[in-house]
This record gives structure tokens, sequence and C-alpha cells, in this order.
């Protein structure tokens, strides 16, 4: 009885370890009531303190880790702009964490590679749907569970409409396809890359597969809108965040328009 006593007593503490972990994210050290439930997630946190600008009485609740976010008003509702930083492990914290924190819609705005020659840098993609490689992120959340069967990262069809929605009334072009979310910067060989765009992948990001795949773990409206920084197939030069500021100023009212809907 006493060995049973104990083993009670460890549960019940790793219990509220688990709770105190829940409720207080260990990367984002926002407090309660920081982070709204509407939030635009970036890569880059130059690109999150720009798009600041774009609110109004924005605070900064988070620069712990480089994790930079801020918290506003865009139309009068409350918005987070919050940096994931790069590739899926990063943002699988990052949404993890906001998550805890209250966000329920989320919408990652970043950038990709074109893997088709008529992809131009400035182009804006609407993602409607993220493939990955077996190994990565979002089968590492699976486990063994599922076994050869890949899963559809698909985003929120409304949320993600609502930035269509966005982009016709400004009068903005914007292409609509799947993207391929690698887990590498430099890897990617020309040959799969035509691969990819052969099945309908015509980007190249590093986030989106896990975005897409926490949205339905965790019960969150996620959608993707991306800025084309280069073309890989064309070996074009990788434009910066400052020589794309213009187009991802636009791009971010779009999502905020989008989020606040």
């Amino acid at each position: 009885m006493h060995i049973l006593r104990k083993k009670s007593e460890i549960r019940g503490k790793l219990r509220k370890i688990i709770l105190i972990g829940d409720l207080m994210p260990i990367h984002i050290r926002a407090k309660e009531g920081d982070i709204a439930e509407r939030v635009l997630v970036g890569g880059d946190p130059a690109r999150i303190r720009a798009l600041s600008k774009l609110l109004d009485s924005a605070k900064i609740v988070n620069e712990n880790r480089g994790f930079l976010a801020y918290t506003g008003k865009f139309n009068g509702k409350r918005v987070t702009l919050a940096t994931h930083g790069i590739g899926q492990p990063s943002i699988a914290i990052v949404i993890e964490e906001l998550a805890q924190l209250g966000a329920k819609k989320i919408v990652r705005l970043g950038t990709c590679g074109g893997l088709r020659p008529d992809i131009k840098v400035g182009d804006l993609v609407v993602v409607s749907g993220a493939t990955y490689a077996h190994g990565s992120t979002v089968t590492q959340y699976a486990g063994s569970d599922l076994g050869n069967f890949a899963l559809a990262q698909t985003p929120d069809f409304e949320l993600t409409e609502k930035l269509v929605d966005a982009l016709k009334e400004k009068g903005v072009k914007y292409i609509i396809t799947n993207t391929f979310s690698s887990d590498s910067f430099y890897s990617l060989k020309d040959e799969t890359a035509k691969a990819l765009s052969k099945f309908g992948n015509d980007v190249v990001e590093m986030e989106i597969a896990t975005l897409f795949m926490l949205g339905k773990v965790k019960a969150l409206d996620t959608a993707a809108l991306l800025v084309v920084s280069d073309n890989v197939i064309r070996h074009t030069k990788l434009y910066t965040h400052e020589e794309l500021e213009k187009t991802v100023m636009l791009a971010g009212r779009v999502v905020l328009e989008a989020l606040t809907r």
C-alpha cells in the first residue's frame, strides 16, 4: 500500500508538471491574455517587425529565443504577429505554444521558391495543400499509428477562402497550388523539383505541412499565403526581405484583412 501511495503521489506531481508546461510555454514567454485568437506567423523576425507597423497600438509580447511577437489591433480586432523561425520543428514549437496561449486562427505569411519556370519573383501563392518527406516532423507526430499511410495536409477552407476574397478585392493576382515543405534548405535537386511540380507541388518552403497538421490536431483554423522569393528551376537570385518588403507589406494587409473578417 505504501508503494502504491508513492506511485500515486508521483503521478500526481507529474500531472501538475504537465499542466504547468501546458499553461506556461517555455519558448514564448508571453503572459495569459497577451496572445490574440487571430495570429499571423512568419519565419523572419524582420518581417514581423515590419508588419507590426500595420497594427494599431502594437506592443511587443515576446522576444525570448528570437521569437519576436507583437499584439495590437487591425480593423478594431486584436491580432498577434509572431515569429516561428526556420523549419518544421521550429514552427511546431511556436504553434503548440501559441495554441496554449489562446490562438485559434493562424495564417503563415512566408516566402517560397518557385518550382515551375513561369512562376516569378514577387508572385503571391495561396497554399491549397502541403507535401512532406516521410520521417519529417509531421510523421513524428503520427508515430507508428498510421503505418505507411501519408497524411493529407490541407488548410482550413473558410480561412483560405477569405484570403482569396481579400486578394480579389485588392485586385492582386495570385496562384493557388500545393507546396513541398522541405526539411533542407540547400539539398533540393533539379530532378526532384521537376518531379514535385509534375505532381502539383509548384513551390517549396519549409514549414506549412506542420502548420496544417497541427491545425487538425489542435482544432485550429490555418492557412498560408506566400511571396515567391526565387525560382529554383531557373536558378534565379534569392531576393531578400528588404527587396521584397513592398510585396510582403501588401501580402500582410491581405492576411490581416482575412483574419479579421
